[in-house]
């Protein structure tokens, strides 16, 4: 005879106690429970709640660079139709519409360098290097002034290029890295003041006056040479500790 699992008074097959009102625990199993447990057997709850199942795998980076990509491809698209488009509807000629189209041309070839060619070093850093002189270019055509542009513009831009390469690759080679660094950038900006006053000079003058740029290579140059001093004598010979009476 089943009990109250509360009260403990005897209930029968009554629904619940007569006492406390408990719920009978056995009055739930019957013919139609068992049925529907029946029912709700594994392999039946497996087919009444199959869902498809998602592919979760993650993308690999080579396919979130190209997606990024194509993204990047499609905005620019739209914003070079939509830009053309007004300046052409309201001018009836293109003209400043050029500049941002310029712009985004541009950084779209860079970002397909950097992007789309991450395994293809060599055309990576050929794109990365000619798309600012295209750049240039293109910008002295647009102002009607090419002679500024491939006169004083594409030297300074492929000298800028050309340093930053060289510290790159200093910094590349380098077994340790510290102080010599900020030397190869110091020794870079030098070289970079130096240059820039002589395109200048030779766009606007036709000859070479030194004026300012000797001055800056003066102050920075000795600085590198002590840092590199530093790195490669007295670093790397001694113990920093030892030398400070640390």
């Amino acid at each position: 005879m089943p009990y109250c699992p509360d009260c403990g008074a005897e209930i029968g097959d009554a629904p619940q106690c007569p006492l406390c009102g408990a719920k009978n625990p056995r009055a739930a199993t019957g013919p139609d429970t068992e049925k529907s447990c029946a029912d709700s057997s594994p392999e039946k709850s497996s087919e009444l709640r199959f869902m498809p199942e998602v592919d979760q795998e993650e993308f690999s980076g080579a396919e979130k660079r190209t997606m990024a990509w194509e993204v990047l491809s499609v905005a620019f698209c739209i914003a070079i139709l939509v830009l053309a488009a007004v300046n052409f509807f309201e001018s009836r000629r293109f003209s400043w519409s050029l500049y941002p189209i310029a712009s985004m041309l541009l950084l779209w070839v860079e970002g397909a360098a950097l992007l789309v060619l991450k395994e293809k070093p060599f055309l990576r850093v050929f794109l990365s290097a000619l798309a600012p002189l295209v750049f240039l270019v293109a910008l002295g055509f647009i102002t009607k002034d090419p002679r500024g542009a491939l006169g004083l513009a594409v030297p300074i831009a492929v000298l800028a290029e050309s340093l930053t390469g060289a510290v790159f690759l200093a910094i590349g080679r380098s077994r340790q890295k510290g102080l010599n660094l900020i030397a190869y950038v110091l020794i870079a900006i030098a070289a970079l003041c130096v240059g820039l006053e002589i395109f200048i000079d030779l766009f606007s003058r036709g000859a070479v006056f030194f004026d300012w740029s000797p001055i800056c290579a003066m102050s920075l140059l000795p600085i590198a040479a002590f840092l590199l001093y530093l790195h490669y004598r007295v670093v790397r010979a001694t113990n920093l500790r030892r030398l400070f009476h640390l």
